[in-house]
């Protein structure tokens, strides 16, 4: 094993002084990576279980369960595509040198912000708005 390889695997990035060093942005980019690659692992077994699930059931119950199951796996499907693109554009800000940063405001993310979550693209602040707004206008209009 090479040295280099050896000091990323044993690279804690909450140590690291120096914010988004090169060691920090090596160590996101093989996380990112590798959860990339999980995911498209998956792309393959969707697309099976999609085929095979598209026979009819002759009872109307069966189909019912059947179809509920596949809009559920569905669902989770479209999750992890939205997951992947979050995955890729995050790579993106790797190569461009705005990774880490907040899109809002420049501010640095925080190293413990991109350890729980590697491809933030905001900053806690900024992240915590714009969930507010959506809570506020999601249910804007809906009565209880």
């Amino acid at each position: 094993m090479r040295d280099s390889a050896r000091m990323v695997y044993n690279y804690d990035p909450l140590k690291d002084q120096d914010y988004m060093s090169a060691d920090m942005q090596n160590y996101f980019k093989n996380k990112l990576n590798s959860e990339l690659q999980n995911l498209l692992k998956k792309e393959p077994e969707f697309c099976m279980t999609m085929k095979e699930d598209s026979l009819k059931e002759s009872d109307f119950v069966d189909q019912s369960s059947t179809e509920e199951l596949r809009f559920n796996y569905f669902v989770h499907h479209e999750h992890e595509v939205q997951h992947r693109h979050e995955i890729e554009a995050a790579l993106q800000r790797l190569a461009d040198g705005s990774y880490g940063y907040c899109a809002a405001t420049g501010r640095p993310i925080g190293v413990h912000r991109m350890v729980a979550a590697p491809y933030a693209t905001y900053c806690i602040d900024v992240q915590y708005e714009l969930e507010s707004n959506y809570r506020r206008y999601a249910t804007y209009g809906r009565t209880n």
